[in-house]
């Protein structure tokens, strides 16, 4: 699909979910502005359903579920998407079906909780992740193996720890600290690309 179309949908999504999330954005190949689209990516940090007491059914069914699942199921519910092919709590993909569609457009859906940090996961989700531009895996490289990571660290859950001292993370609450951090400037999505050095 266009990227005007994938667009469209993609913001419609996100103002559907927004309301159950501390924060959501569009990443993938609509962040990038590429001219042709095969899926929706969004990242995303669900908020907490907040607990009450069960008067009746199972107290245990709110375990693990944030309001980011219940607005999920109530755009199944209303026919906007499918039930999930993948549904686990990191990373769910979805088959949408906004109205005037014939075929399913895939959304992947990736969510951060800690120990994972928004920057470091917004940067790896937009990519790119191609085989002639993996931007994404150069980015968690380590620059003694070609990549754009410090030596002495590493991406692990979500997150970059000093490998010598295992509890020790580094807070990145935006991308822009991930590139500073990897001693880079700011790099606009579209303008992404890999720069191994061998």
């Amino acid at each position: 699909m266009n990227l005007g179309y994938a667009w469209n949908i993609a913001n419609d999504l996100l103002q559907r979910l927004q309301p159950a999330c501390e924060r959501i954005e569009i990443a993938g190949s609509i962040r990038r502005e590429c001219p042709k689209v095969n899926d929706i990516e969004l990242v995303a940090i669900p908020k907490e359903i907040m607990r009450q007491p069960a008067l009746f059914g199972d107290a245990q069914s709110l375990v693990g579920q944030t309001q980011l699942d219940a607005a999920i199921y109530e755009l199944i519910e209303g026919g906007w998407m499918m039930p999930p092919i993948k549904n686990g709590p990191k990373y769910k993909q979805i088959p949408l079906l906004p109205k005037g569609i014939v075929m399913p457009i895939k959304l992947d859906l990736f969510i951060v909780t800690p120990p994972a940090q928004w920057g470091v996961q917004f940067v790896i989700r937009t990519g790119p992740n191609k085989p002639n531009n993996n931007f994404s895996q150069w980015m968690v490289t380590q620059k003694s193996k070609g990549g754009a990571l410090p030596d002495g660290y590493q991406v692990e859950d979500g997150r970059v720890r000093m490998i010598e001292q295992e509890d020790y993370f580094i807070s990145m609450p935006e991308e822009s600290q991930y590139f500073t951090f990897c001693g880079m400037d700011y790099i606009e999505p579209k303008d992404r690309v890999a720069k191994w050095k061998r």
